[in-house]
């Protein structure tokens, strides 16, 4: 458990996200619905058509996203293509996630999470 806990650390300590790593939310979903700590995202034909091709992991991006201490849980449903993101409103402001998706601010939003990254670590 704690070699664990050391290696998330260590992984944690090396994340950096870029403005052009958000980008990846902006190209492939769109928001159903965003309430304060929460947000619901479609999957766009786009990727469904690359997972389903093999082109691009969902799982291992899902996973890095779950690293990120903005966020506090995420379910993906892939029968209707749906990403729940439930995060801490006081660590982001609602309405840099809706930037986020449009693909607005997102040198800010990136500047927010190493920030908080690095005060964790």
């Amino acid at each position: 458990m704690q070699d664990d806990k050391k290696e998330l650390i260590n992984t944690l300590k090396d994340l950096k996200i870029k403005s052009n790593d958000l980008q990846f939310l902006r190209d492939y979903f769109s928001i159903i619905h965003h309430t304060k700590g929460r947000i619901r995202l479609r999957a766009s034909q786009k990727l469904k058509t690359i997972t389903q091709e093999k082109r691009l992991n969902l799982k291992e991006i899902l996973e890095i996203l779950e690293r990120i201490p903005l966020i506090v849980s995420l379910r993906f449903n892939p029968l209707i293509g749906s990403l729940t993101i439930h995060y801490d409103s006081d660590l982001l402001n609602p309405k840099l996630w809706e930037d986020c998706i449009k693909g607005e601010s997102l040198e800010e939003i990136a500047e927010i999470i190493n920030k908080s990254l690095r005060e964790i670590v």
